[in-house]
């Protein structure tokens, strides 16, 4: 099998990370939007009231079993159709209407929907390896690092691999990895996900700006594309439209 050109290996690993970094912000959007949604939606629930007077709520099943095996019947019976209705459209209006609202949140606000935090996190931290592998390329292509430590390092993990590559920042503290210990951390708890990982999966406004802050550290350390403009035009971005 021939060699691949390095150039275009390198090239190409560059249009991953950014498709990564992009896509992971988008994620990121979605979160916020849904915060300011749900204020919106908090609004609106107050005129809502349940339409048929005769409508009882239904019995809960204590057992996860008895819930598994009723759970169609009792969303179906949990409100009356005429209010879920209502429900229904004040949310998805909520959610529409968020973008243009003006509604902003705060740096101390907690980002309560894991399934967008999840993707946020794990496209970023992927994006962060791809370069990362794309780093250790190029320093074996450029002759400065032998082949046998590039097979070596290149198989570690994520975390060895930073502190490999950026030690000597690390050491002088021109380079703070406290926020990215955090996102490798939520980027496990996302791959290994378990019934009690929500609480792990919601963090602050200020977390992510930490992280996006770190990793524009990182990126400025990095050849090729993504970099530090690039996660900070994205960062300005989204504290522009939705952090007051």
């Amino acid at each position: 099998m021939p060699k691949k050109d390095p150039i275009e290996s390198f090239g190409v690993a560059g249009h991953v990370a950014n498709f990564l970094l992009y896509e992971s912000f988008r994620y990121a959007h979605d979160a916020a939007q849904y915060e300011v949604a749900s204020i919106l939606f908090g609004k609106k629930l107050k005129n809502i009231e349940p339409v048929d007077s005769n409508w009882e709520y239904p019995e809960i099943p204590q057992s996860l079993d008895n819930w598994i095996i009723n759970q169609g019947m009792i969303i179906d019976s949990i409100l009356d159709p005429k209010t879920t209705k209502l429900l229904s459209d004040a949310w998805y209006s909520s959610l529409k209407d968020a973008s243009t609202s003006k509604i902003k949140i705060s740096k101390s606000r907690q980002l309560s929907s894991t399934t967008d935090i999840v993707g946020h996190i794990v496209n970023l931290t992927i994006c962060l390896e791809a370069s990362l592998n794309r780093h250790l390329f190029y320093l074996r292509e450029s002759q400065q690092l032998e082949a046998q430590y590039y097979a070596s390092i290149d198989r570690s993990e994520l975390m060895p691999k930073i502190l490999f590559c950026f030690k000597e920042q690390i050491v002088e503290k021109t380079v703070h990895i406290d926020r990215i210990k955090q996102l490798v951390s939520m980027r496990n708890r996302s791959v290994h996900y378990r019934v009690d990982s929500p609480e792990s999966l919601q963090p602050y406004v200020e977390d992510l700006l930490g992280i996006w802050h770190q990793l524009g550290q990182l990126f400025d350390l990095m050849y090729g594309e993504p970099n530090k403009s690039d996660i900070h035009k994205l960062a300005n971005n989204f504290t522009t439209q939705w952090v007051v």
